[in-house]
């Protein structure tokens, strides 16, 4: 599967700014801003495919409007052609197509639609919990913690589900695992882990779990659930989500 690149808005615009100013004569070096942002290359990169993908578009349409234009002026017979108003009829279906491709295209480039971005936006994998060796009953799943820490999800994933064979209503697993594949992309998955609300009711993960099972629906583009989620389960990370989904 093709991983898709999650650019917000500000970082959109970060990057356009520094893409037109890169061929001034003062050489415009990349900011500090820009290099905070994460996977600054992969990103800008992207963007300049996209751009140019789009001027390839548009002279692409511009020269295939030249050609029909020579062809059409070397057949003298065709009176049609010397007929200003036909000329005026071409030029606005020229323009025409050139506006409907530019819209077909950043239609596109935002079918990314505003779901995405909330997610997008919002989405920090949970730090995690801190590392503790020292109980031998509890050891495989620190080592997935530690394996989780470095953002080897899958490696912590595979670790915490043997645990959760014998302990399939533990918050703590539940939790994890819901948040390490929501780290991966995996939503559906996710929400196996994160829907039963009820498992995390007694316990310290309560306002976090309907959290990013929010995200993960949001992710799925289900917003009224998401909403009933973050309404039920209010904390100030919560009701900031919330809001954020009622403004769109």
């Amino acid at each position: 599967m093709k991983t898709q690149i999650e650019i917000t808005q500000v970082e959109w615009d970060m990057i356009e700014n520094y893409l037109d100013r890169e061929n001034d004569l003062n050489k415009y070096s990349i900011s500090k801003e820009i290099k905070q942002i994460p996977d600054f290359e992969q990103k800008i990169e992207h963007i300049k495919k996209i751009r140019e993908e789009i001027e390839d578009s548009i002279r692409r349409s511009k020269m295939n409007d030249f050609h029909k234009h020579v062809d059409e002026t070397e057949d003298s017979k065709v009176k049609s052609l010397s007929s200003p108003k036909t000329k005026s009829y071409t030029m606005w279906y020229s323009a025409a197509a050139i506006l409907i491709l530019l819209f077909g295209i950043f239609w596109m480039l935002d079918s990314n639609n505003t779901a995405e971005k909330i997610f997008a936006e919002n989405f920090k994998p949970d730090i995690g919990l801190p590392l503790k060796m020292g109980s031998a009953d509890s050891y495989e799943f620190y080592e997935g913690m530690l394996d989780y820490k470095q953002e080897n999800y899958k490696k912590a994933i595979s670790k915490w589900e043997v645990l959760l064979i014998d302990n399939p209503e533990n918050d703590t697993l539940n939790y994890f695992l819901g948040v390490a594949n929501l780290a991966l992309g995996d939503a559906i998955e996710s929400l196996k882990y994160l829907t039963n609300q009820e498992r995390f009711q007694e316990g310290m993960f309560k306002e976090e779990a309907a959290y990013y099972a929010a995200l993960a629906k949001i992710k799925e583009g289900k917003i009224e659930e998401a909403k009933n989620l973050l309404k039920n389960t209010p904390s100030i990370q919560n009701t900031k989500l919330l809001r954020q989904l009622e403004k769109e």
